[in-house]
C-alpha cells in the first residue's frame, strides 16, 4: 500500500509543478510598456496589495521596483478564497492568471493568488 501512496504523491506533486510552470514570470515594467504583447498569455506577477475593491472581486497590486500598478480580477477564485485573502493581513502576493483586455485596459484575470510571507 505504501508504494501506491508514494507513487500517487509523486504524481500529484509533479502535476502541481507542471501546472505552475505554464505561467510566465514577467517584468512589470515591460508589461506596462508592451501590454498588448501579453494579451491572452498566462503570467505570474508578484507585488504588494495596495487597494481592494469593495465587492472583493478585484485588487490592485503595486510593484515597488518598477512602481507599476496592476489590476487583478478575482472573479475566478471561489468566494472562500477571496474572503480569506481579504480578511488575512496579507501584503505581498504572487498572482497566476491570464492577461485580458477590459474597458480599454489590460487586466490580469487571476486563477490563483498565493500569499508570500
Amino acid at each position: 500500500m505504501t508504494p501506491i501512496r508514494l507513487a500517487l504523491a509523486i504524481f500529484l506533486l509533479t502535476g502541481l509543478a507542471a501546472a505552475n510552470s505554464r505561467y510566465e514570470r514577467i517584468d512589470t515594467a515591460d508589461f506596462m510598456n508592451r501590454a498588448e504583447a501579453y494579451q491572452g498569455r498566462l503570467v505570474l506577477v508578484r507585488g504588494d496589495i495596495c487597494a481592494v475593491n469593495a465587492d472583493r472581486k478585484s485588487i490592485r497590486l503595486f510593484d515597488t521596483q518598477t512602481r507599476a500598478l496592476i489590476d487583478v480580477q478575482l472573479t475566478q477564485l471561489r468566494k472562500a478564497q477571496r474572503s480569506a485573502l481579504m480578511l488575512n493581513p496579507v501584503l505581498h502576493v504572487s498572482v497566476y492568471g491570464r492577461v485580458e483586455p477590459r474597458n480599454g485596459r489590460l487586466i490580469i484575470d487571476a486563477h490563483q493568488v498565493v500569499a508570500i510571507r
